[in-house]
């Protein structure tokens, strides 16, 4: 039995701004639209052969599986500290990758904590800078312009 992922029956134009590279203008939209490609993905049959593809082929952009370049990267190399062997030219490795990640939901778990953790100190360090940058050009603090337009902000976390 063949099985499709969640994704498949999207339209492409959808189906890029959701998982592919961040190009929206707009942060707010792209930051919504991955959201719910991660939903998505969490929901997928699919979901560990996805991750091994986007794994395997290096794919430096966008959501395979549920998780961004870095969480990959960090299931990767908790996949290689387990004994996992990393051959691109192997035709077996996408499988037995995914299989090592199907036997091992902990490890996704780990990396999209860690993503999550990184992300949250991002926009914390970038909130501090602006904040910063207000107060050195006035000398006293005042509201950053995001809050004077009443523009809610991100959720924390994409995950």
């Amino acid at each position: 039995m063949f099985l499709k992922g969640e994704c498949a029956d999207f339209p492409d134009s959808w189906s890029d701004r959701m998982w592919g590279p961040d190009d929206l203008p707009n942060q707010r939209t792209q930051y919504e639209l991955r959201r719910a490609a991660v939903r998505i993905c969490e929901a997928c049959p699919v979901r560990a052969e996805c991750l091994a593809f986007g794994i395997m082929v290096r794919d430096q952009y966008g959501i395979y599986g549920g998780l961004p370049l870095r969480a990959r990267r960090q299931v990767l190399k908790t996949a290689r500290e387990a004994g996992f062997r990393f051959d691109p030219n192997d035709p077996t490795a996408e499988q037995r990758l995914a299989r090592f990640i199907r036997a091992n939901p902990e490890i996704v778990a780990a990396a999209r904590e860690r993503e999550c953790k990184r992300r949250k100190t991002e926009q914390r360090n970038a909130r501090q800078q602006r904040w910063r940058a207000t107060t050195r050009s006035t000398g006293k603090a005042k509201a950053p312009a995001a809050a004077a337009t009443n523009t809610p902000p991100l959720q924390d976390t994409l995950f």
